[in-house]
Parts: C-alpha cells; sequence; structure tokens
C-alpha cells in the first residue's frame, strides 16, 4: 500500500505527466523477486493517477478559448449559493451549441450570475433547474500564491472544467426534482428560523453541507476550539448515522424476537438500515469530496461485517485507504483526507493498546481525546498553523453531545419541517447554547497558540515520535517524545543579514500588494484589491500567506493612494495585523490619521533604505497623480514602487534628479499606457519589470506599447496573471526572483 500511494504522490508532484515516462526505467527492477511486488505496485500508482490527471485535463476549458461566450444547457446540481453580490452554482452541462470539441467535452462549470447585484431582475435559481443560458466562459486560472488555497486543483479533483459568467437566461423550468429536494428543505428550514438565530445556519451546515451562511467569526471559533469537525459533515456525522442505523435495527430485530419471528437474515437488517441512512445523509450533504471519503469508509467497514469478512480494523482502514486515493487520487494533497484517516487510525491504536483493561465510558473517551490530540497535533501544526489546547477539554463535552443530535436528526427534522413549534423551540434553544458554550470556550486565553508553518521534514521527523506519547511506554520516553515537538511548536525562522531585503508582490488578482522585510521591519505596500459589492482578495491572496508565517504586525502600512485596487483590503489588514505607521498619498486617507508620503521620508533599517519620491502634488491633481513612489535599496539590490503614479509624475521624478537605477520595478498602474514612459524606463535602467494585472482584464494591462518599451530594452518581463506571485530576494550571492508557478509547478497548473 504504501508504494501504491508513493506512485500516487509522485504524480501529484510533477510539473506535468509527460515526466511519468521517466518511470520506465524502474521496470528492469522487476527482474529482482525481492523488488518486483514493490516495483509494480508503485507503478500502479503512477499509471493510476496519470490515467485520472489525464482524463481530467481532457476535458478543461483551455487558455485557447478563455472568455468565450456560448450557449449551453443544462441542470443545477448544487444548491445556489446566494449572496448580497452574486449567486453561484454548478451547472451540469447538457448540450452545447457550438462545434468546438473542447466546448462539447465540458462536463460540469461553475456559473456565478451577478444580474440581480447589477439592478436587472431575474428569477432565483434553484436546485434541479434545468436552464440555457448563455455565458461567457473562463478557464481555471486562479490567483497563485504561497500557502493560499490552490483553486487550479480544487476545480480538477471536483471535475469542474471552467468558470463562467452568466450572461442571459434563454430557457429556465423545473428539472431534476432529486436536487431541488435539497434546495426545497433549505428553504423549509430557514422558514421556519428567525435569520438572526443559531440554528438559521448551523442546521442547514448540519444537514445539507450548506455553509454559505456561516461568517468568518463562525470559521475563528471553531478554528480556536477544534470543534470544525462538528459543523462540517464529515466522517463523524456518517458514522454517527450509521450507528443510529445499527442501534434501530437491532431495537427492530429485538422486537421481532419478541414475537417469536426469527431468521438469520435479520442479522442483515441492522447493517442494510446503517448503510441506507450513512447514503441518504450523504446524499443529503451534497456528497462532495469529503463526505465521500467518510461513505466509502463506513462502507468498507459495514461491508466487513456484512459478509463475515474475519478483516481487522486495520485491514478495513488500509482498504478503505486504497479505494479513496485510487477514485480520488488527489486526496493524497488534501489534508482533511489525511486527518480523517489518522483519527481513525489512531482510534484503531488505541483499541490495539488498552484491549482487555477494564474502563468506563467517560475514562474511554477521555483517553480518545486525548489520543486524538496527540495523534493529530504534527498535522493540525502543519495544515492549519494552530495548537488548540482547550480543543481536547471542549471536545470531550461537545462530540457526545452533538452527536446524541445527529442522530437524533432523522425524527428531529421531520418534526421542524412539520412546524411543530415546540420542537422547533427545543432544536433552536439546543444550538443557541452548544454555540454559546463553544464561543466561551473560544474566548480561553490559554487555550488557543498560533504557529508558523513549520517545515515538512520537521513534521515527518515527529510523527513516529508520537507513538512515544500514544503508547503506555515509560515517563522518561514521554519525556523525550515532548521535548522533540518542540522545534514543531518553535520552528526557526529564517532571517536576514545586513544590507539585505526580500520582497513578495503578490498574485492580486487587478490590484497591487507588496510585502518587504528586512532583518527587523516589515512593510506593507497596498492591500489589494475591493469588490463593489464588499469584500477584497486580502482573505484568499495575502492573509493566508501571513497565517502560515504566524506574523500578526506590520512596521509600516503604505497606501499609494485610495483606489479600490489598490486599497481595497484596508479593513481586512487591520482585523488580522497591528500596524505601527501608516502612510499615504490620499488627501481621505490623511484625514483618517494616515501620514503623508509626500514629503521626502526616508528611513534606513538593517542597512536598508526605504525612501518616498514625491513632493507633495498640486491641489488638482488627480487620484493617481497621489500615489506614493516608494523606493527600496538594498547594499546589492532595489526594488521602485510607483503605485498608479502616471507621466506627470514620472516627468517630475525624472527632472528632480532623485531617480537612480535599480534591480526591479513594479510597472505603474499594472502596466497601462499611461505610466512607464520612455524616459522614466530610460532613466530607471530596471533588470526586471513586473505587471500586477488581473488575468485576461478588460483594460488590457499591460499595453502593448509598455511592453514594447521594454521588450526594446531587453528587461525581462513578468506579469502576476501568468506567474503568480513574484518574489525577490537580495541575498549576499545577488539578485534572486522567482515566481509562485514556478516553485509549486504541477500537472493541474495553468499556464
Amino acid at each position: 500500500m504504501i508504494t501504491y500511494i508513493a506512485g500516487l504522490l509522485t504524480v501529484a508532484f510533477l510539473p506535468g505527466l509527460g515526466y511519468v515516462l521517466g518511470a520506465v526505467l524502474l521496470l528492469p527492477l522487476t527482474y529482482y523477486s525481492r523488488l518486483r511486488f514493490w516495483t509494480l505496485t508503485y507503478l500502479l500508482g503512477v499509471l493510476v493517477a496519470v490515467v485520472y490527471g489525464s482524463w481530467q485535463l481532457q476535458h478543461r476549458l483551455p487558455l485557447s478559448l478563455d472568455r468565450t461566450d456560448v450557449v449551453l444547457s443544462g441542470v443545477v446540481v448544487s444548491l445556489p449559493e446566494v449572496t448580497e453580490r452574486r449567486t453561484r452554482f454548478i451547472l451540469q452541462v447538457d448540450t452545447v451549441q457550438s462545434d468546438q470539441p473542447a466546448l462539447q467535452r465540458l462536463r460540469r462549470i461553475r456559473v456565478s450570475d451577478y444580474r440581480s447585484f447589477t439592478g436587472v431582475a431575474a428569477a432565483p435559481v434553484h436546485a434541479g433547474d434545468y436552464v440555457q443560458v448563455t455565458v461567457r466562459l473562463r478557464s481555471p486560472h486562479f490567483l497563485q500564491n504561497p500557502y493560499a488555497f490552490d483553486l487550479e486543483r480544487h476545480f480538477l479533483s471536483s471535475g469542474w472544467d471552467a468558470s463562467a459568467t452568466l450572461r442571459a437566461v434563454h430557457q429556465h423550468t423545473e428539472g431534476v426534482w432529486i436536487y431541488r429536494l435539497r434546495d426545497d428543505l433549505r428553504s423549509h428550514i430557514q422558514a421556519r428560523f428567525h435569520e438572526q438565530q443559531v440554528a438559521s445556519w448551523l442546521l442547514p451546515a448540519v444537514t445539507l453541507g450548506d455553509r454559505t451562511s456561516m461568517t468568518d467569526a463562525h470559521w475563528r471559533v471553531l478554528q480556536r476550539t477544534g470543534t470544525a469537525h462538528l459543523l462540517v459533515v464529515s466522517g463523524l456525522h456518517i458514522a454517527v448515522i450509521s450507528g443510529a442505523g445499527i442501534l434501530l435495527g437491532r431495537l427492530f430485530n429485538a422486537a421481532l424476537l419478541c414475537l417469536r419471528i426469527e431468521t438469520t437474515r435479520l442479522r442483515f437488517f441492522p447493517l442494510l438500515l446503517a448503510f441506507l441512512l450513512a447514503t441518504a445523509y450523504a446524499w443529503l450533504a451534497g456528497f462532495n469530496l469529503p463526505v465521500q471519503r467518510a461513505w466509502i469508509m463506513v462502507s468498507i467497514f459495514l461491508l466487513g461485517e456484512w459478509q463475515l469478512l474475519r478483516w481487522s480494523g486495520w485491514t478495513r482502514w488500509r482498504f478503505a485507504l486504497c479505494l479513496v486515493v485510487t477514485l480520488q487520487p488527489l486526496a493524497v494533497l488534501q489534508p482533511g483526507a489525511w486527518m480523517s484517516f489518522a483519527a481513525v487510525a489512531t482510534l484503531l491504536l488505541m483499541t490495539d493498546v488498552y484491549r482487555g483493561v477494564r474502563h468506563t465510558a467517560w475514562l474511554g473517551l477521555v483517553r480518545a481525546q486525548w489520543m486524538i490530540f496527540v495523534g493529530l497535533l504534527p498535522v493540525m501544526a502543519w495544515v492549519f498553523q494552530q495548537l488548540s489546547l482547550s480543543a481536547p477539554f471542549i471536545n470531550l463535552l461537545a462530540i457526545p453531545v452533538f452527536s446524541v443530535f445527529v442522530m437524533a436528526l432523522p425524527i428531529l427534522l421531520p418534526l421542524v419541517l412539520l412546524d411543530l413549534f415546540w420542537m422547533t423551540q427545543l432544536v433552536e434553544k439546543f444550538l443557541e447554547f452548544f454555540w454559546l458554550g463553544l464561543v466561551y470556550g473560544s474566548e480561553w486565553q490559554w487555550g488557543y497558540r498560533p504557529l508558523a508553518k513549520p517545515n515538512i521534514w520537521i513534521v515527518l521527523f515527529t510523527l513516529p515520535l508520537v507513538l512515544t506519547l500514544l503508547l503506555p511506554l515509560p515517563l522518561r520516553w514521554k519525556l523525550l517524545g515532548i521535548l522533540c515537538f518542540l522545534p514543531l511548536l518553535s520552528p526557526r525562522q529564517q532571517t536576514l543579514p545586513e544590507g539585505n531585503f526580500r520582497a513578495l508582490i503578490f498574485d492580486a488578482g487587478q490590484g497591487l500588494a507588496v510585502w518587504v522585510e528586512t532583518r527587523d521591519v516589515s512593510l506593507m505596500y497596498d492591500t489589494g484589491p475591493g469588490y463593489p459589492g464588499g469584500g477584497s482578495a486580502w482573505k484568499y491572496a495575502m492573509a493566508p500567506w501571513f497565517t502560515a508565517q504566524n506574523r500578526r504586525s506590520l512596521t509600516h502600512l503604505v497606501v499609494s493612494h485610495r483606489d479600490l485596487d489598490h486599497a481595497g483590503g484596508m479593513d481586512d489588514l487591520f482585523d488580522q495585523l497591528r500596524v505601527s505607521q501608516l502612510f499615504s498619498g490620499s488627501e481621505d486617507l490623511q484625514q483618517q490619521g494616515f501620514d503623508s508620503c509626500h514629503e521626502s521620508q526616508s528611513w534606513v533599517y538593517n542597512q536598508v533604505s526605504f525612501r518616498f519620491l514625491t513632493q507633495p502634488p498640486a491641489a488638482d491633481a488627480s487620484e493617481n497623480e497621489r500615489s506614493c513612489v516608494l523606493e527600496v535599496r538594498g547594499s546589492q539590490c532595489s526594488l521602485l514602487l510607483p503605485g498608479d503614479a502616471g507621466h506627470p509624475t514620472e516627468y517630475d521624478l525624472v527632472r528632480s534628479g532623485r531617480l537612480q537605477p535599480i534591480t526591479w520595478l513594479v510597472a505603474g498602474h499594472h502596466g497601462s499606457a499611461s505610466s512607464s514612459s520612455d524616459v522614466f524606463v530610460e532613466q530607471l535602467q530596471p533588470q526586471a519589470v513586473i505587471y500586477t494585472a488581473g488575468f485576461g482584464n478588460r483594460y488590457g494591462h499591460p499595453a502593448d506599447v509598455v511592453s514594447e518599451r521594454f521588450r526594446q530594452r531587453q528587461i525581462d518581463e513578468y506579469n502576476t496573471a501568468t506567474s503568480g506571485a513574484v518574489w525577490l530576494e537580495s541575498t549576499g550571492k545577488g539578485c534572486h526572483l522567482s515566481t509562485q508557478r514556478q516553485r509549486k509547478r504541477r500537472y493541474w497548473t495553468s499556464g
């Protein structure tokens, strides 16, 4: 099994599927009988992953057809996610009115409907509806930033071949009732509870897997208390529902036995009922990838009982793991999959270690919580960058209480839908008190510790040491295990020598966000774009990096000017980071407490110079011409950040004599023709220019005339739209530039 999974992992880390041809070099190893089995299982894993990847990529919309308008029809197969800004749903494509083979191969696409936000009257979309629509297709090419969620991989593993914007609806009728049933159930639940009540968002999350009404504050509570597995449909829920099926089945059998009805086939009824309830619940929850994994695991364990197979728990565990990664080869990269199987493995280990030891039910529950906490500690530190000391204590009470509630759902939910007032009140009060308990637990100051993301090799090193804490070994061995956890809890941070700096230009779409660091200080230049309907790119483009690094403060924040594509993430930044000093060129922001950047201010930190280059602009200057122009200059390398400054500001800087040749230039105004004038570029003589433009943006950035200007001078060009985030590193060995898509290129990476 290990070599089979290793084969799957090998393909998952390849930059392209063509590289698997090198696996044929292993065929001679099959000549040796001792290596034959391991080699063949490894090659089988490689073959399965390649076939899966090739099949998925065959259906993906190619970049050459990006922004194509097409008429297609299909069925809405997901619960629509409705927000103030847009409605989003998954459309299973039936027919495509196009002769393009690539369009004919589309299976499922994610459609966003902005009509209501733009004021266009539109009928609401429901799950199961059959629609014929005109959409503008977009290839799955998304933002690429360090530690951020890989949406391109998510699209591939989910079988979504493109995203799309809905342009017009030509036909809209009720379609498949089995999908509509979930939508109707959500509507009935929301109608029974006021939107301010806890049950209005918690009950759909637990029953339907619908988390669209959950806010960042809700997720923060779950993260701090380690209870996300309770409110997100997972293996626990499927296992509890199947356990309820077995219990009900046995009670039914007991009633038949009391009536003297005996047959050997009765033993199958509890297992059948457990399987049916687990399947029904999995379907109700949307049958997404995590639910599929949980359903497969439960089904394997039930199958062993059905056939009276003499399979140990470990055999069933291995079989379930192999089946999951075969059907979903990219599950080997999904933390949720490994955490689910690791939790089950920990419980199996506890069963083996303490077999025959007499203990009460509460002692067994305490031991299980301790073993799961310790067993998953390395994984939690690496995946979520946190240590929740309160999680074992909270889960000790929360798991049995909430499990009883989940077991009762098949009875409670119909009674709620029948609008029995007392039952509705009972469910609301239970969920309200349960949530208040979690909120109280999340406020314990000692209960939560954020961590920096440790090195993967440190995590792998600590995994075997976990056994010293889980097994009944002498105390000295357990103390050794605890000491070995220290590098995991306090990973070493890389420091910079004097005179050096590093910068990260985030892939924020059509916006700008740059982080700069010396040995002792850090600075943020702009905060990325915000959106007219609310929200910003900060949460999913920049925030994951700061979380992974456990960075909670900035020395300086420079917001070049007030435009939404530069200042849109400011509120989200303040929610996550403490800032010592604020600068901006915008008069509006200066009135809110920002210092002006137009006073030729400068500082030197760790022998790295930071200097604002502009003078106070004219009273009638545009917002763009008020942009802060910041120069960062180390002992060997330099960086210039001009914001959206245009030709007038550039000409003033050239005349002032303050410009010096630089190493890296972030193109002004995302590469617009209104910036990066010929004389400005000639004065700077950069070695490389970086455009911060959105992929396929409607403005045509970077402009052809600007690109030609840099190409004529043989200046290297990079674009976050095609390269992802850009790393700039000034070291004693020189000036180095690398891109996120280079650093983390996989076979599904677009472009």
